[in-house]
């Protein structure tokens, strides 16, 4: 192999992070998130990807009226704040998860997808850091973050305490038609 040329380096690129509060059904959602965790065939810590957690399939709250009705208002930012680039876009995936002791989540983008977004169902101390911009989504009751999914996230440190950290997590895909 010859190279004539490698760089590497860091461009400038238009994203987007918005953050809020939720009025949201923690106590539901937390138990459909223990229940598609037992149903999902991987109900070991997922270590591969994303380094212990345990998840729901990708698309388990799809099925969910709850679920989608409460992702609507973000459908509907979508479009109002022009998100999605003029572009038909699907939600494509919406998956809980759950954060023992010593677990964390990697470092890591949603990426094909455009949107992303992240949904805390309880208080606890472990948040969710994104380094490109330096915010970070406290774990409280109901606070929520859409963002662009190039955005990297992750927690900069393990679940330190005993009590489990649950979350929701979706992406929404662009649609080539």
């Amino acid at each position: 192999m010859k190279v004539n040329k490698f760089i590497k380096s860091k461009i400038e690129r238009d994203y987007f992070f918005v953050t809020g509060k939720l009025d949201i059904d923690t106590e539901y959602f937390i138990n459909q998130t223990e229940k598609g965790i037992l149903a999902n065939k991987n109900v070991e810590p997922n270590f591969k990807r994303l380094g212990p957690v345990l998840v729901t399939e990708p698309t388990f709250f799809l099925k969910d009226k709850k679920f989608m009705t409460m992702i609507l208002e973000f459908s509907d930012m979508i479009e109002e704040e022009n998100f999605n680039e003029g572009r038909s876009w699907e939600i494509a995936h919406g998956w809980g998860l759950k954060q023992a002791y010593t677990h964390h989540t990697r470092f890591h983008n949603h990426f094909p997808s455009l949107i992303s977004g992240s949904i805390m169902l309880n208080k606890h101390p472990q948040s969710l850091y994104f380094p490109d911009i330096n915010e970070e989504l406290k774990s409280e009751p109901g606070n929520f973050a859409l963002f662009h999914a190039m955005l990297k996230h992750g927690n900069t440190e393990r679940n330190d305490v005993d009590t489990f950290r649950y979350g929701l997590a979706f992406n929404y895909n662009i649609v080539n038609n």
